[in-house]
């Protein structure tokens, strides 16, 4: 008499999203406070969802670091204020940074909707 194969053992994962990411609309940016008083640092915003963001930056922020800024649409008139915390920084090979960042505070579903792809 053999013995039943055992299952496997589940994969441990990165995953820590909290919340479902979603595609943002086109041209969904973030401009973050200059400290230096300086221009405005635009990030492009990859995916957002009700307590982060991802974004592409051209000058990486370490973690841990606290941002505030306006997620805007490039064309239109929808801006909101957000403050948040960078979780992460990974370096790309084309310069820029991909920085994940959690909100200070989660986005009611009203406030996210205009930077939200249909």
């Amino acid at each position: 008499m053999s013995a039943a194969p055992t299952p496997a053992a589940p994969q441990p994962t990165d995953e820590r999203r909290i919340a479902p990411r979603r595609q943002p609309a086109m041209g969904t940016v973030c401009r973050l406070d200059s400290s230096d008083g300086g221009p405005a640092p635009l990030a492009l915003v990859w995916n957002i969802s009700r307590t982060g963001v991802s974004m592409l930056l051209s000058a990486p922020v370490p973690s841990g670091t606290a941002l505030a800024g306006y997620l805007e649409l490039m064309a239109g008139d929808a801006m909101l204020r957000v403050a948040m915390k960078v979780i992460h920084v990974k370096p790309l090979e084309t310069g820029d940074f991909f920085i994940g960042a959690h909100f200070e505070r989660p986005l009611a579903s009203d406030e996210m909707k205009p930077f939200i792809a249909e």
